[in-house]
C-alpha cells in the first residue's frame, strides 16, 4: 500500500486519509459532516461513534467483483522474492509458482473461482488463495504491508466488499465494525442473508481494534446489547431478527466468566418471544439452546437439570442430527475434534458428544442412578470406549477381551506420549512417570480420563458388574491413579458397602 492506494471505493480512501493525518478522531469528523449531509437515513443511535451511509459503500455485483479481483491479483498474482522462500520450502520453483498464478489470475475460469469461493466464504486471503491456485494447502506468511485478506457480503441487489491490510490493520477493522454497524442501524434486518457469519467478522474486527483487551467482553456484551435493542425496535418480525438474538445468546455464553445470570434471561426473553411466532424455534434451534442449558447447569452443579437437558440431546440422536448445522453457525461452540471411540484414555472436554456422556455419566452419579448410568454406556459406546461397551453388551464375555480393554488403553497412552504406536512399552513408561506431573503435555488428558474412569467404576461396582469393575479397577491403578481422586473412589464404595 506505501505510495498509491488501489481499488479503494471513494468513501474508503477519504477515511483512511482522514486516519492517517488525525487517527480515529480524524476519520469521526469526516462521519459527522456527512451524516449531516444525508436527509433520508433513520436515527443513528451513535452506539459505535458515527454511522456510515450505507449508499457510500455497498456497490453492484459488477464493481465488487471488479474491486475484489483487481486487488487480489495486484497483491497475490505474483511471488515476491520474499515469498518465494515458503515455495521453495514446497520444491515448487518461481517459474513453475508466477506461471500458475498468471493462468489462475489472467483466465475466466481462474476468475469463477475466485469468486465461487469468495461468495461460498465470504472472505478468502492469501492461504485459501494458494490452496485454490496450487491444490495443496501451506503455511505462508504475508510480508509486511500486504492484502490481509478480502470480505464479502451481499444484501438483496448490493454487495460489501471490505480489504483487509496489515498496515493500519487497526484502521481496517475499525472501518469493517463502522460498515457492518451502519447496515444493522439503517438496513431492513431482512436483507441480512448471512448474519451468523457477518456477526463473527464484526466480532473479529471489535477484538482486533479494541485498545483495552481486558475489558473486550463487557464492551462487546454492551455494544451488542445496545445494538440488538435498537435494532428490535426498528424492525418487524423476521428471520434474521430472531437469528440476531439467537447469536447474542451464545456470544454472552461463549463470552460469559462463570457468570451466567444474562445468559438465562436472554434466553428466557427469547423463548417467551418467539415461542408462538410465525417464526417459531425450529429443533435445531431448540437444541442450541438445550446444549447451552446444559453446561450452563453443568458449570452450576445442578444435576436434575444437567441430567434433563443431558437426555433431552440424546433422544432420537438430536444432538447428532444438528450438529453440524450448529457447528456451521457458530463454529467456537461446539468442540468438535474427532471422536475417538477406541479410547478411553483423552480428554472428554475437545469432542461434543465426548464430554456429554462424560458429564451426563457424572450427574448420574451424583444422584444415585446407576441403573440410567449403566444404560447409558451399554447404549453409546463413546460414552466407555469399544471393549468396554462390548464387554457390558455381551453376557458372558470372556478373559481375551478383559485383556484387550488393556491393550486399547497402552495404545491410548503411546498416541498421547509419542502419537505413534511404536515402541509402546517405552511410551507406557514415559507416561506413569510423568501423568501426575501439571507440566506433562499429557496431565489434563490424565485428569479427565481419570475422573470419567471413576465414574464408570462406580457404575460398574454399585450394579454388581464385578468381572468387568475388577478389571478396570487393576488398569486405572496401573496406569492412572491420582491419589485424591482414588480416594474419593474408596470412600465412595465404602459408604456404599
Amino acid at each position: 500500500m506505501g505510495g498509491s492506494i488501489f481499488m479503494l471505493l471513494d468513501c474508503d480512501e477519504q477515511l483512511f486519509m482522514a486516519y492517517k493525518q488525525r487517527s480515529k478522531k480524524g476519520a469521526e469528523n469526516i462521519l459527522a459532516t456527512w451524516l449531516e449531509a444525508e436527509s433520508n437515513l433513520r436515527e443513528d443511535p451513535k452506539i459505535l461513534g458515527t454511522s456510515l451511509s450505507p449508499n457510500l459503500f455497498l456497490v453492484n455485483e459488477e464493481t465488487a467483483k471488479n474491486i475484489a479481483f483487481s486487488t487480489a491479483r495486484k497483491y497475490w498474482g505474483h511471488v515476491s522474492t520474499e515469498m518465494q522462500i515458503y515455495f521453495d520450502k514446497y520444491g515448487l520453483d518461481s517459474k513453475f509458482v508466477n506461471e500458475r498464478l498468471s493462468a489462475f489470475f489472467y483466465t475466466q475460469k481462474g476468475k469463477d473461482t475466485f469468486f465461487e469461493q469468495l461468495f461460498a466464504q465470504h472472505t478468502i486471503d492469501l492461504e485459501r488463495l494458494i490452496w485454490l491456485v496450487f491444490g495443496k494447502r501451506m503455511q505462508i506468511a504475508m510480508p509486511v504491508n500486504e492484502l490481509q485478506s478480502i470480505i464479502l457480503y451481499k444484501f438483496q441487489d448490493e454487495y460489501l466488499v471490505h480489504m483487509m491490510y496489515k498496515e493500519h490493520a487497526s484502521f481496517w477493522h475499525w472501518l469493517f465494525t463502522k460498515k457492518v454497524y451502519s447496515l444493522l442501524i439503517h438496513k431492513p434486518l431482512e436483507q441480512f442473508t448471512f448474519l451468523y457469519e457477518i456477526m463473527g467478522h464484526f466480532e473479529h474486527s471489535v477484538r482486533e481494534n479494541c485498545e483495552h483487551v481486558d475489558n473486550f467482553v463487557n464492551n462487546y456484551k454492551t455494544i451488542l446489547d445496545k445494538c440488538i435493542t435498537h435494532v428490535d425496535k426498528h424492525n418487524a418480525s423476521c428471520l434474521a431478527k430472531k437469528q440476531l438474538r439467537l447469536y447474542q445468546i451464545v456470544t454472552d455464553y461463549r463470552l460469559s466468566e462463570g457468570d451466567f445470570k444474562s445468559v438465562k434471561a436472554l434466553i428466557t426473553s427469547f423463548e417467551a418471544e418467539w415461542r408462538y411466532s410465525m417464526y417459531a424455534l425450529s429443533e435445531k434451534e431448540k437444541v442450541l439452546i438445550a446444549y447451552i442449558l446444559f453446561h450452563i447447569a453443568n458449570r452450576e452443579q445442578q444435576s436434575e437439570k444437567v441430567i434433563y437437558y443431558g437426555e433431552y440431546l440424546l433422544e432420537d440422536e438430536r444432538i447428532n442430527n444438528y450438529a453440524i448445522e450448529i457447528l456451521l453457525e457458530y463454529k467456537e461452540l461446539l468442540p468438535n475434534r474427532k471422536p475417538t471411540p477406541p479410547a478411553i484414555i483423552k480428554n472428554y472436554q475437545l469432542n461434543y458428544l465426548e464430554n456429554l456422556y462424560a458429564i451426563l455419566l457424572e450427574h448420574y452419579v451424583k444422584m444415585a442412578r446407576y441403573e440410567d448410568g449403566l444404560l447409558l454406556l451399554k447404549e453409546h459406546v463413546l460414552a466407555s470406549n469399544k471393549k468396554i461397551n462390548s464387554s457390558l453388551v455381551q453376557k458372558n464375555f470372556s478373559s481375551e477381551q478383559l485383556i484387550a480393554i488393556e491393550a486399547y488403553v497402552q495404545q491410548d497412552i503411546a498416541l498421547h506420549v509419542n502419537n505413534s504406536l511404536q515402541h509402546i512399552g517405552l511410551s507406557v513408561e514415559e507416561w506413569r512417570r510423568n501423568y501426575r506431573q501439571p507440566n506433562a503435555p499429557y496431565y489434563v488428558v490424565a485428569q479427565s480420563a481419570s475422573l470419567h474412569m471413576l465414574n464408570i467404576l462406580r457404575v460398574l461396582f454399585v450394579t454388581e458388574q464385578y468381572e468387568l469393575f475388577e478389571k478396570l479397577m487393576e488398569i486405572y491403578k496401573k496406569y492412572l491413579l491420582i491419589d485424591d481422586h482414588f480416594e474419593n473412589l474408596r470412600m465412595f464404595i465404602s459408604a456404599y458397602v
